[in-house]
């Protein structure tokens, strides 16, 4: 909370650059795209994102009702929605979920169990995102959609590596209790020899309980396989809407000739492998890179400057801008009440 200024300026100062960059050469022409838009597919486009993201949600939802089946799908909606603000303005899109385990917290689920929800929901993502990397990668090996970009390839393989990699570590944080007490003391250790942990041994019998409380609650999802297999459908569903988007988007702008379902789900695919770890607020740059080195391969000029643009602002801008305002509407409401009892 205390960077929200600091991190909102410089994705404005980066946002203003990258605009710079990207219009310096074609404005006249990318504005003409921009202002002869399709309403009707960008209605489409817009309620496409919608769709997204309540498929989104609803994987969740259903894992937070695994711990509290009193919590109605508004409050997954409305975390949802902040989530999308504080990790647009926090490297590495950091911050959302905190603030979705202190929101939980307010409504009465334990930090421990709102930590629960918030990494399982995180496994989830990222089973439907590899799963996704995978199968561009094989449309790619097969189709040979993308130009071989060396940089562009590598940065894709160090994502996916990453994506991987948190994926295998979220399993044995969330369902292995040897490896989190081996966790812990390894960083209580180093705590201790740096003076910041004042007692060792009273540290490691605490945060050893806390393993053990943490490890127990975080089988309730992988017992209920049923909801599992429902959350891992739900992440796929909402990243094909996520991936597709750019396509709905582009025959709104009159350009979508040589896109298709396809190489839209591969290069969106890619993209989010490299670029969601971009460490930047909003892994700003680093998308617009990505998206048009990709979809540089079917748009070239104006008209792939135009595509981004409009992709950039429904799938990030808007969204913050949105999450923002609701937070900050939300917060002052509970401020209001505080300041009345």
């Amino acid at each position: 909370m205390k960077h929200t200024k600091r991190n909102s300026l410089i994705i404005l100062i980066i946002t203003i650059l990258v605009l710079v960059f990207i219009l310096k050469d074609d404005y006249y022409e990318i504005m003409n795209h921009l202002k002869h838009a399709n309403l009707l597919w960008l209605f489409i486009s817009i309620a496409l994102y919608f769709i997204y993201f309540l498929f989104d949600q609803l994987s969740l939802h259903n894992i937070i009702r695994q711990y509290n089946d009193k919590f109605k799908f508004q409050f997954s909606l409305y975390l949802g929605i902040i989530t999308k603000f504080f990790n647009g303005i926090t490297p590495l899109a950091t911050g959302g979920q905190p603030m979705e385990v202190y929101e939980m917290h307010k409504k009465g689920i334990s930090y421990s169990n709102g930590a629960n929800i918030v990494i399982q929901n995180y496994i989830v993502f990222q089973i439907a995102l590899v799963f996704w990397a995978i199968v561009s990668i094989i449309l790619n090996q097969v189709l040979h959609l993308f130009e071989y970009i060396p940089i562009l390839q590598q940065l894709t393989v160090i994502g996916f590596i990453i994506n991987f990699v948190i994926l295998i570590v979220l399993f044995m944080i969330s369902f292995s209790k040897n490896f989190n007490r081996i966790l812990v003391t390894f960083f209580i250790n180093i705590g201790s020899k740096l003076k910041i942990v004042k007692d060792k041994e009273k540290s490691l019998i605490k945060w050893n309980e806390k393993c053990s409380e943490y490890y127990e609650n975080a089988k309730v999802l992988l017992n209920n396989k049923k909801t599992l297999f429902k959350c891992i459908i739900y992440q796929v569903i909402s990243l094909s809407i996520f991936y597709v988007l750019p396509l709905f988007i582009a025959w709104s702008l009159n350009l979508g000739d040589n896109l298709n379902v396809i190489n839209s789900i591969a290069a969106s695919s890619y993209i989010y492998v490299m670029g969601c770890y971009v460490p930047i607020p909003g892994a700003s740059g680093g998308m617009e890179y990505a998206f048009l080195g990709f979809f540089g391969n079917f748009l070239s000029d104006a008209p792939l400057k135009a595509l981004l643009i409009m992709w950039r602002f429904m799938t990030y801008y808007i969204p913050t801008i949105i999450g923002a305002l609701i937070f900050n509407i939300f917060n002052n409401q509970e401020n209001d009440k505080n300041n009345v009892k």
